[in-house]
């Protein structure tokens, strides 16, 4: 084996053990005269795979082609209940982008599962390992992201001025777009040393951003748990307990097969402005509480519901049983811990020859896998997108009626309240 290492070091010019395997596999079908990577001896395949830098879940063998068609079939089957979610409500006119952005999230998931099969089958289909292992990583920052968003329509129900001020939408925004720097530099640094040989330097600075990425993705991970706390811990101020409010009052269950009535939020629009013709506050839209007695599974004439949404005062901002936080709570726990292992693969630098462990597959289909599975099931089943919906913007007919949007951030240090509209 020393006279195949000095071989490797003179061909790829004395690069870093594990960096430009993609190179090294062409570099070695010419060097043997085979046409396909398939025919190169199978020792010199395992002796090169020894010194690849571990992966968590590992490089798969024939033994992953079986939970990862488990796993393929589970997020098939995500992703067609939220796509089928979303179409329904679209075609019903109740607007939840969040729905198909979960569905794309779980298409990423099954897609990854399925190159990982064959991969599995072959280890030398690299760009195929390489495209399985982005796209089974991304979804963990997509899932992160979409708690977050979760987590801030809490905050804007909370908090509706601040929460519908646009200083703190561009504060988020920007935010997300720092999210998106960290996931671009996670999938170069860990594609490159695969793709290029790389002196031992440049290796392990491109580990190095790996892992503090790592650690980046691990934090993001509990920042919508963290939103939440923050959310009750900062005082309501007058202006928010004063604010005209603009909540999905035709919203009559959470129930997991219930439906508002087809077009609801257009006549609901119409009836809410119709009877705030003469306020002149701006008013600021947020989920609906689910402590209204609004919510009892009757769906009766908007202009009832109206009725009885203006009359429920300060249920309004009432969570029943608080099952919309524990939904969110319980998921980012699940994400989190699948990042944090993740993350300590990272810092731990196993080579496949004599790794730990923590990067055993079956860990990952539990973390990415099982666990992730829960978490959709709780967004389906506790219906996220009743939950967490917030009215559209006014359509153009309506929107010369509403008064200009409040420009100037709320001021959360007065009239502190000891209300905490739990």
């Amino acid at each position: 084996m020393s006279a195949i290492a000095d071989l490797i070091k003179l061909q790829t010019n004395n690069a870093a053990d594990g960096t430009g395997i993609v190179k090294l596999l062409a570099i070695s079908q010419r060097f043997l005269g085979v046409k396909s990577a398939n025919e190169i001896p199978q020792f010199l395949i395992d002796y090169v795979q020894a010194q690849q830098q571990s992966q968590f879940g590992s490089y798969p063998t024939h033994k992953d082609v079986a939970p990862s068609a488990v796993f393929l079939a589970c997020f098939v089957l995500i992703a067609i209940a939220h796509g089928t979610l979303f179409a329904i409500n679209m075609k019903r006119g109740h607007k939840f982008w969040l729905s198909f952005a979960f569905c794309f999230y779980s298409t990423l998931r099954w897609i990854g599962f399925a190159l990982r099969i064959v991969w599995a089958k072959s280890i030398v289909k690299l760009h195929i390992g390489i495209a399985s292992e982005v796209l089974l990583i991304l979804p963990t920052v997509f899932i992160a992201s979409f708690n977050l968003v979760l987590a801030q329509r809490i905050f804007t129900w909370r908090h509706p001025v601040f929460g519908n001020n646009k200083i703190f939408w561009f504060i988020m925004l920007a935010f997300y777009s720092v999210v998106v720097a960290v996931v671009v530099m996670t999938i170069v640094a860990g594609v490159v040393p695969y793709l290029y040989f790389l002196s031992r330097s440049h290796y392990d600075m491109c580990r190095n951003v790996v892992k503090v990425t790592s650690i980046l993705i691990t934090l993001y991970s509990l920042l919508s748990i963290a939103f939440v706390i923050f959310t009750y811990l900062l005082p309501i101020t007058e202006r928010n307990r004063n604010a005209l409010v603009y909540q999905p009052f035709w919203i009559k269950s959470f129930s997991p097969f219930y439906f508002p009535p087809a077009h609801a939020s257009i006549e609901g629009e119409g009836l809410f402005l119709d009877e705030h013709a003469n306020d002149s506050r701006t008013p600021m839209r947020t989920i609906i509480g689910g402590g209204l007695d609004t919510i009892d599974n009757h769906d009766l004439p908007e202009a009832e519901e109206l009725a009885q949404y203006d009359k429920a005062g300060e249920k309004k901002f009432t969570l029943r049983n608080n099952l919309s936080v524990w939904i969110i709570t319980i998921t980012s726990i699940f994400v989190f811990i699948g990042a944090l292992f993740r993350c300590i693969g990272c810092f731990i630098d196993d080579v496949y020859g004599s790794e730990s462990w923590i990067y055993r597959p079956v860990v990952m289909y539990v973390l990415w896998g099982a666990l992730e599975t829960i978490c959709n099931i709780l967004y389906l089943v506790g219906r996220i997108d009743l939950r967490f919906y917030r009215p559209d913007k006014f359509s153009k007919v309506n929107r010369n009626l509403v008064p200009s949007e409040e420009k100037n951030i709320d001021n959360t240090s007065s009239n502190l309240s000891s209300d905490t509209r739990v």
